[in-house]
């Protein structure tokens, strides 16, 4: 595996490039089976980067894109096909609503389906990262059939929690 370069910004998302090599020379590490300290699927899905005050940093989406691909070549991904065990999480149910503003089931469902299918260890194209959970936003709907919008939020945030590897709840998200 070849080290990544991303592209330096001073202004917008970015991330502390001393931070970010670090972590990707664990990678590369973890990859190449060098014997350097290893990093885990856990530790990629929570990695958290600090913004630099002042001065130039590396571009936060080409940096989770990476994360989100190197999480494919970990050592001890689960093997695609593998069987479901009962400690598998389950995904929601949401309640349905009508009247209040809703958010449009078909694309929670779409990013419930990802969630779920990367919290269990199980094949997905683009694997959810928690700062992903953070900025996801669905459509609101009205007067036609959505989802509880504090439900989906609420659901959201444990889910963060789930990928950030702490028990319980993330952080909160603002609420739509």
């Amino acid at each position: 595996m070849l080290r990544p370069e991303f592209a330096v910004k001073r202004l917008g998302e970015r991330y502390d490039r001393a931070e970010v090599d670090a972590l990707v020379e664990q990678i590369l590490a973890t990859v190449n089976r060098t014997g350097q300290p290893s990093v885990t699927v856990p530790e990629l899905r929570g990695a958290a980067f600090r913004t630099p005050l002042l001065g130039p940093g590396y571009a936060a989406d080409e940096v989770d894109d990476f994360l989100a691909d190197a999480e494919q070549w970990m050592p001890d991904r689960p093997v695609a096909g593998h069987a479901p065990t009962s400690e598998q999480r389950q995904g929601p149910l949401f309640t349905p609503v009508r009247i209040r503003e809703g958010y449009a089931p078909s694309e929670v469902d779409a990013f419930v389906d990802r969630v779920m299918a990367t919290v269990n260890g199980q094949p997905v194209d683009r694997p959810v990262t928690p700062r992903e959970i953070r900025k996801v936003q669905f459509t609101p709907v009205r007067l036609t059939e959505g989802y509880d919008v504090e439900e989906v939020d609420d659901w959201l945030d444990e889910a963060e929690g789930w990928l950030s590897g702490r028990p319980g709840k993330g952080p909160e998200r603002p609420r739509g």
